[in-house]
């Protein structure tokens, strides 16, 4: 027999029971109540006391909470753990009879989390995913900044994979059962992918009837969710990858582009370096721009226009800077108007912010520059905005809106006099306590107020005595050392106090909501603004770094001329003293795209491609370079194998991740990618390692004739140069200096003659008997050194980069997912295809 439940109690169990997937948040005054196993988990991972409520049934049923008003941070933790949080507020004022009604306004998900202090730069993306017959279609949003995208991807895994990777997603939300291999990541399952008529706008960049239903189920959740309209949602833009470079995962990582490898975080990648914004909004476009660097030479010089011309006007570009350090998050405090859950804080936070674009619109007009100019002239005049903020919300109100004390004196008549009555209620009370005082005789006499008993006379007890029956006192309470009493003339002044706070507290809230909802029809303008702001920001940081560190900008070609005279990598040089980095040249022309690279460890090889690499990123995104001189191609897709490490969750050795990588890179590079190996083939026996690095780098160059960097110890590959395959030798030079190795860190033309790994060893202290039988057993096999030279015939019968239709068929397919009947059927299918 089930227990007998109070009607509160039964009210949560039935909230519960439609959101058993979330813990429920159930508010019961100043504070957000767990019960039953919500409230047993969160008390654990909250470290929060574990109680009991009495609930009608004969056991307290177990129970949790937080306080409303500081519940972000509670919130926050539980979804980082992995938990939807459904959040059941009262929707009914308290009354004399019946139980306060109650329901869920605010599913909170990994995806749809707000920060509430504004001061994380980072988007919050949350994604759905659809499967179709060639492609996955992703549609991506930040519901804290309204930004909407959406993007098709060829239908292979590791494609989607990097996309989701590279938008660092929180949340993906697909049809039930639709993408089995995925079922264990995906945490969000929603049946609904019909096209919502009320939010045609947003869709009226995309056409594709893939991207329209992808997108129409990521607005379905986020509408099931958030329990509301969502008007700040910006127009659905369509990512096509072909207008950007092409890099996986691995070469993202390896080139530290927003997060550095040792820790994972902004220090030490090129965001940490070209990141000096001012605002949100600018730092969250740059990491965009550094992860997408583009690829149409026409934008590339524009970007590069705007950036040279605030290189040249430091002055102008001093105050813009300074503009824009008083300007909020303003995209995402415009979603917050238009979620409901600004405060009046943040209002005046969106009035300042907006009250200084007219001068930041002057100092760019003052450039005189037409494409400044033109961004200029996007700024829309919201200064009825500013203005409304300005007469209505006091200097510096409270957080909370619905305690008073947000609008100012002379904005609404009927408020100011309600204030009257509170303000000459203070001077009525304190002159009623005088009168009091005089005619009784008591000094010690007080009219006090709590919220139980409302206003009172307290008379201590050794003056009782004084208080006689013509004083008309009705005694109230009794306390240990006085007694409490209310006259009728009190009490008619309290009703009207207590009316007109009341009243006031109310008036103010409507006149708030009224302020906000006003501005909330401008919500896409300001959205435009921050836009603007965004962009002018990236410009004044990209031209801050280029100034400060003397880059330069870049010409480009399109004769896979690859031309830096005095190249550096920004990040090194930055983090090392002032005038200790070595700079190092670079001359890559079409006649030797290869490059050849050998030289001891820690001589500087991996930098030195690392840098190349940056300089061609960098210019790419529309920013100067590191050097003196730079004259550089455009690189459609950058393939990368630099270091060396074990994929163990995958249960892939170092060798065969190398494998898998270079394989990317061998099957999909153009002519006009990029190609960095760093020690392709060490992860294997010496002369299996030997083998395969000599049949890339004929491969590369034969076939593909990309600019190629390619390091190695395998000195004895150094002889391909003399082949005429478009090979060119360069080493990281070093020298022994007492006995000692010194590396100078120069790139020099020619083959390095040794790897100097014995004094490397000696660098890191090993014993002298290792070193000593070291040097022994070099000198023995270096006498029986064997080059392996390579025929013109071997070259001519290099297999072309093809992909059968049966290795295309097998991409698609995932055996542990078929039933019996399923592999037979797709063996049978195997075999027609393999007969045609």
């Amino acid at each position: 027999m089930k227990p007998k439940y109070s009607p509160m109690m039964m009210q949560y169990l039935s909230i519960k029971e439609e959101n058993q997937d979330s813990i429920v948040m159930f508010r019961l005054g100043d504070f957000y109540e767990m019960f039953f196993d919500d409230a047993i988990m969160v008390s654990k991972e909250l470290e929060i006391a574990l109680t009991g409520k009495n609930a009608g049934a004969p056991e307290r049923v177990p129970m949790c909470g937080v306080p409303f008003h500081s519940a972000s941070g509670y919130i926050q933790k539980l979804v980082d753990n992995g938990h939807r949080v459904a959040i059941v507020e009262q929707l009914t004022e308290p009354g004399k009879r019946g139980i306060v009604e109650r329901g869920v306004v605010q599913i909170i998900t990994p995806g749809t989390i707000f920060d509430e202090s504004l001061t994380n730069n980072k988007n919050n993306y949350i994604a759905a995913l659809e499967e179709f017959d060639f492609t996955y279609t992703l549609a991506f949003c930040d519901i804290t900044t309204g930004e909407f995208s959406v993007v098709n991807i060829e239908k292979k895994e590791k494609l989607l994979l990097n996309q989701l990777e590279t938008m660092a997603v929180k949340e993906i939300v697909t049809l039930p059962n639709q993408i089995r291999e995925f079922d264990d990541i995906l945490s969000s399952p929603f049946a609904h992918d019909n096209y919502n008529e009320k939010y045609d706008k947003i869709f009226s960049k995309i056409n594709d009837l893939k991207q329209i239903k992808t997108a129409s189920l990521l607005l379905n959740y986020l509408l099931d969710t958030q329990k509301r309209e969502l008007e700040h949602l910006q127009i659905i833009e369509e990512i096509n990858n072909e207008d950007y470079v092409t890099m996986d995962l691995y070469t993202k990582k390896a080139l530290e582009l927003t997060s550095s490898a040792k820790s994972n975080d902004k220090y030490g990648s090129l965001f940490w370096l070209l990141d000096q914004t001012k605002t949100a909004m600018g730092s969250r476009m740059l990491k965009q721009w550094i992860e997408r660097p583009l690829i149409n030479q026409e934008q590339i010089e524009e970007r590069l226009d705007i950036v040279e011309i605030f290189t040249n006007h430091f002055i102008q570009r001093e105050s813009i800077k300074e503009i824009l350090k008083d300007i909020y998050d303003l995209e995402r405090l415009s979603s917050r108007i238009a979620f409901g859950n600004i405060n009046a804080r943040d209002l005046k936070w969106i009035s300042s912010s907006l009250k200084v674009v007219p001068e930041l619109k002057n100092q760019l007009l003052s450039l005189d520059e037409p494409l400044i100019s033109a961004l200029a002239d996007h700024f829309t005049d919201l200064s009825h905005i500013t203005n409304l903020i300005d007469q209505a919300i006091v200097d510096n109100p409270p957080l909370t809106v619905k305690e008073g004390n947000l609008i100012k004196e002379g904005f609404n008549e009927e408020l100011d006099e309600l204030r009257y009555i509170r303000d000459h209620g203070k001077q009525w009370l304190a002159q009623f306590e005088q009168n009091e005082r005089d005619k009784t005789g008591i000094k010690g006499l007080k009219v006090g107020y709590n919220r139980v008993f409302g206003y009172y006379i307290e008379v201590t007890k050794g003056n009782l005595s004084l208080v006689k029956d013509e004083f008309n006192y009705t005694r109230k309470q009794s306390l240990s050392n006085a007694e409490r009493f209310v006259t009728p003339e009190l009490k008619e002044m309290e009703s009207k106090l207590l009316s007109a706070q009341d009243k006031m507290i109310k008036l103010e809230y409507a006149l708030f909501t009224e302020i906000r909802n006003y501005i909330k029809k401008d919500v896409h303008a300001i959205q435009d603004v921050a836009k603007i702001i965004a962009k002018i920001d990236v410009f004044q940081s990209l031209a801050m770094i280029s100034s400060e560190n003397s880059y330069v900008r870049p010409t480009f070609n399109h004769n896979k001329v690859f031309k830096v005279v005095d190249g550096r990598h920004g990040v090194i040089e930055r983090v090392m003293a002032q005038g200790t980095y070595v700079s190092n040249d670079v001359n890559i022309d079409a006649a030797n795209p290869v490059m050849l690279i050998t030289g001891p460890n820690m001589g500087g090889k991996s930098t030195y491609m690392r840098t190349i690499a940056l300089i061609a990123l960098m210019g790419q995104i529309g920013c100067f370079v590191p050097c003196s001189e730079a004259c550089i191609p455009i690189f459609d897709q950058i393939f990368t194998r630099i270091g060396a490490s074990d994929d163990l969750i995958s249960g892939q050795s170092t060798f065969m991740v190398e494998m898998l990588e270079a394989n990317n890179a061998l099957r999909f590079a153009t002519e006009n990618s990029l190609i960095i190996f760093d020690e392709i083939g060490r992860g294997t026996a010496t002369f299996d390692g030997m083998a395969i690095a000599q049949a890339m780098i004929e491969y590369i160059a034969a076939k593909i004739k990309c600019i190629t960097l390619f390091s190695t110890h395998y000195h004895e590959l150094t002889f391909l140069e003399e082949k005429n395959l478009g090979i060119k030798n360069v080493h990281a030079s070093a020298s022994i200096e007492n006995d000692d190795l010194v590396f100078l860190y120069r790139i020099k033309p020619g083959r390095s003659n040794k790897s100097y790994g014995v004094n490397v060893a000696k660098l890191a202290k090993l014993p002298d008997a290792v070193l000593n039988r070291a040097n022994v057993l070099l000198e023995a096999l270096e006498e029986n050194n064997i080059e392996h030279h390579l025929s013109d015939d071997t070259l001519k019968e290099a297999p072309p980069v093809t992909v059968s239709v049966v290795e295309k068929y097998l991409e698609g397919i995932d055996p542990m997912a078929l039933s019996p009947i399923d592999a037979l059927s797709t063996l049978i299918e195997l075999k027609k295809l393999n007969e045609k």
